[in-house]
């Protein structure tokens, strides 16, 4: 594969985890990082393995999050690709947010606004400053991290995209006497990008500060969505939070099972995308540069684990996913 299809794959990748698609996201990051390291490109394996952590981080792979990160982490450095050592540490932070351990998130996060602050990458986009005000405001902290927020709210707002003013006003709300009208507009703002775990940071956010403000009934609302969101992408470590805040407010939770294509590894998505695709096992086995011995392995595995014994039932449970 060329070096410029290895940079559609990993574009493809990146949409996929900026929106609903993160389980095909994760294998199509996996077999770019593949690639990349079959070919010896660095600076694509960089980031794809950064992107990868990153998404992991949301799913609470926390084993595999930290190894990607490591691995981005010391590859970025030998090549100075400041853009996957920032993703790196926004992975970090998002991982120890949702642990929850703020503690361990401030260390990353200020780690990764000192790296952009030496190298002037003032994109909102990047700017940890979302993370950072929801750790102190878990640490107590409040008011050092209401400092953060006019400056970046105001570079959000220059930029004039939905998703970062989205965030930004999430963040001022966190810290705000008078919330409501910035988290309305944060949602309304939402509803113009497609990453719905955004989203459903913003709904747990809203619910949190309604519950610890005894407006116990208007936060249900919210952290049913936050829930709902959270579980349909897989982002299960947030989807505990937003089920925990729920069960706070007096409101019974019913336990989640993980499984379905969730289930499913990165290679065994693969897999089964090719396969339920109509593809034959060999086609599939020289797609994904294996043995045809391997990729039947892999497809009994995907069996077991969707509960289906035909391509027809598997192609189903692939496009219900």
């Amino acid at each position: 594969m060329s070096a410029p299809c290895r940079g559609l794959l990993f574009q493809v990748s990146r949409d996929g985890a900026t929106s609903d698609g993160w389980r095909r996201a994760a294998a199509d990051y996996t077999e770019a990082i593949r690639l990349a390291r079959d070919t010896g490109q660095t600076a694509e394996l960089a980031m794809c393995l950064a992107g990868l952590a990153w998404l992991e981080a949301r799913t609470g792979r926390a084993e595999e999050c930290r190894a990607h990160a490591g691995e981005a982490r010391r590859l970025a450095r030998s090549r100075d690709i400041r853009a996957a050592e920032v993703w790196c540490l926004l992975a970090l932070g998002d991982l120890a947010l949702a642990a929850p351990d703020p503690g361990a998130a401030l260390v990353s996060l200020r780690e990764a606004e000192e790296l952009q602050s030496q190298h002037e990458m003032a994109d909102p986009d990047i700017s940890p400053v979302p993370e950072l005000v929801a750790a102190l405001v878990r640490l107590g902290r409040a008011e050092e991290a209401g400092l953060l927020v006019p400056p970046h709210l105001a570079a959000a707002d220059a930029k004039g995209q939905p998703w970062a003013a989205a965030r930004a006003r999430r963040a001022s709300a966190m810290v705000a006497d008078d919330f409501d009208d910035l988290f309305a507009e944060a949602l309304v703002l939402h509803r113009d990008t497609p990453d719905l775990f955004e989203a459903a940071r913003t709904e747990l956010a809203y619910g949190e500060r309604l519950r610890r403000t005894g407006r116990r009934v208007d936060a249900r609302e919210h952290l049913r969505a936050a829930l709902a969101g959270f579980a349909d992408l897989g982002a299960e470590p947030w989807a505990d939070l937003a089920a925990t805040e729920l069960d706070l407010t007096g409101e019974r939770v019913p336990e989640r099972a993980l499984g379905g294509v969730a289930a499913l590894t990165p290679q065994e998505l693969q897999v089964a995308l090719l396969l339920s695709d109509g593809r034959t096992t060999r086609e599939a086995a020289a797609a994904l540069f294996l043995s045809p011995k391997t990729v039947e392995y892999h497809l009994r595995k995907v069996y077991t684990k969707l509960g289906v014994r035909s391509r027809a039932e598997l192609a189903a449970a692939v496009a219900d996913a």
